[in-house]
């Protein structure tokens, strides 16, 4: 699987108006600014940074490589540029700086500079406060209503690491090319799930 198919599924998993190749080019030429420049689309190098450390918190590295070594980082600074409206892109980055100011307020030090055991607490805080916010959000009109920083990170990485060369052949079990359909097949103890 190579970048190129991996942005075009995370573009279909978003859910944008554009045309799958029109986005796809669209995507694989931000894709190329970035690694051309060295330097992120919309997040600074500090934020990019950020949310590299916060991603590894949702996938670590165990037997596996985590989202760092995937960079989903830089596959969430891509999407964010260039498929989410600037009201979702601001959430985002607001999401962000409360972090930071989540961990001053309780380690006296920005996020990226945090411990293990420190970085899962806010991380846990910040998945609490978004489980609070659907509540409330929950007898608002549709239009009122947004996704929650926490579930953001969590889909854009989750999606990201899955659909990267390194999620869909290290964490997952890949067949580049598969054999015959069997709609349900017994994972034998301790198997990976299949890549799709």
């Amino acid at each position: 699987m190579n970048r190129r198919d991996a942005l075009m599924r995370v573009a279909a998993l978003v859910g944008t108006t554009l045309t799958l190749p029109a986005l796809a080019d669209t995507l694989e030429a931000s894709a190329a600014r970035r690694a051309l420049s060295g330097k992120p689309l919309l997040f600074t190098a500090d934020q990019d940074t950020m949310v590299a450390e916060m991603t590894e918190v949702i996938i670590p590295t165990t037997s596996t490589p985590g989202a760092k070594a995937a960079k989903v980082n830089e596959i969430i600074d891509i999407i964010l540029k260039e498929c989410y409206p600037q009201k979702e892109q601001k959430l985002f980055l607001d999401g962000l700086a409360h972090t930071n100011e989540l961990s001053q307020a309780a380690y006296s030090k920005n996020f990226v500079a945090l411990d293990e055991k420190q970085r899962h607490e806010i991380m846990t805080k910040l998945q609490s406060e978004a489980a609070e916010q659907r509540k409330a959000m929950a007898s608002l009109p549709a239009e009122k209503r947004y996704t929650p920083f926490f579930n953001t990170l969590k889909s854009l990485t989750l999606n990201g690491y899955f659909t990267s060369e390194i999620g869909a052949t290290q964490a997952l079990s890949y067949i580049a090319v598969p054999g015959r359909f069997e709609g349900c097949i017994d994972l034998k103890p301790g198997q990976k799930a299949w890549a799709t």
